[in-house]
């Protein structure tokens, strides 16, 4: 009877141990390798998780919906469009009008790719791939569309003074966080760091044309030009890899402060109009003296008239006299029957 006591608690403890073991090498079993044993030996499908399910892409660009299944046997893949409940594929056929949809399957037959060929906003949503088994099989995936644009931070036209600091910030705040990254452009040329140099080969000198790429809240991109020289004026563009570019006109002046230079180009419009108005005023002003002084003159030869010149009284008008000629002398004859008048003997 005690070796029967003993022999069944010897038997326990090595239940126990064994037991013991076994959960020990589960516990240290990485995860993701679990579950590569218990899916390969899955008779049944089955979808891998391992795929991005939240897809953003920018208006014009294609977009790809990766549906992948294992074990997938005589089984086909089927996409809805959950907006509308519209079938838009059963396996590779294609169930709609709109021809810029298409379904891509691998060679293994695991890869289910939804195309969608310049995207646009209202295919923004819930498309589902789904499997024809019994009960169905589906996985949600969600596709937004957004226009994303860059935007260079401050004025159009940036006025910097010779050997400034100039730094140009190009942000893009909507689109997808895969946006790749920023080019900038002087003209049609890429802008690449430059390095400043120095006499003394010990001393180490920071890039004069640097770039700051860095994604928090939005993607950034900062082009930060040291000691600007007159030969960095130019049309700079932030391109982007997967966004719209936007440009700004940078100037490098040599003397003048940058602000008094934006001030005067901002007002250089007005300055021209008020100068056009100046110079007409003083124009109708000359015109304005010049008849008076026509008028004065046409008055003077009105008053002495052609008859002073030539002595004809006839011409004079009626009822003026003429102030200007010395009373011609005259004598009244004493015939009364004579009235006219005759010169005095001796007179001119």
């Amino acid at each position: 009877m005690q070796y029967i006591i003993v022999g069944g608690l010897f038997a326990l403890a090595n239940l126990h141990f064994n037991h013991h073991n076994a959960m020990g090498v589960a516990n240290h079993l990485p995860a993701p390798q679990e579950n590569r044993i218990i899916k390969k030996f899955s008779p049944h499908p089955y979808f891998d998780f391992d795929v991005p399910r939240n897809i953003t892409t920018r208006v014009g660009q294609t977009a790809f919906i990766n549906c992948r299944v294992e074990q997938m046997g005589d089984k086909s893949v089927s996409w809805i469009r959950k907006r509308d409940l519209h079938i838009l594929s059963a396996g590779t056929a294609v169930y709609t009008s709109d021809e810029r949809f298409q379904v891509i399957r691998s060679d293994k037959a695991e890869n289910w790719t939804l195309q969608i060929k310049f995207a646009q906003q209202r295919d923004s949503g819930i498309y589902e791939c789904q499997v024809n088994t019994e009960p169905k099989m589906s996985m949600a995936f969600r596709l937004n569309v957004v226009e994303a644009k860059a935007i260079i931070l401050g004025p159009t036209d940036l006025y910097v003074k010779m050997g400034s600091v100039v730094t140009l910030t190009c942000v893009i705040s909507q689109g997808p966080h895969d946006l790749g990254t920023i080019y900038w452009y002087r003209g049609l040329n890429l802008v690449q760091p430059i390095e400043l140099h120095s006499n003394d080969p010990s001393l180490a000198y920071p890039h004069r044309i640097s770039v700051e790429l860095k994604w928090t809240e939005a993607l950034t991109s900062r082009l930060k030009i040291l000691d600007a020289k007159l030969s960095d004026s130019g049309n700079y563009t932030c391109l982007p890899t997967s966004a719209e570019g936007t440009s700004v006109m940078v100037h490098v002046i040599n003397g003048e402060h940058p602000a008094a230079m934006q001030r005067g180009c901002a007002t250089t419009a007005n300055k021209d109009q008020h100068r056009c108005v100046q110079v007409l005023l003083a124009l109708l002003m000359l015109l304005v003296l010049a008849f008076e002084r026509w008028h004065r003159t046409d008055l003077i030869h009105t008053s002495h008239g052609p008859w002073a010149s030539r002595g004809c009284a006839s011409a004079r008008p009626t009822g003026t006299i003429d102030r200007t000629m010395p009373p011609l002398p005259h004598v009244i004859t004493r015939d009364p029957s004579v009235s006219t008048l005759s010169p005095r003997p001796g007179g001119a």
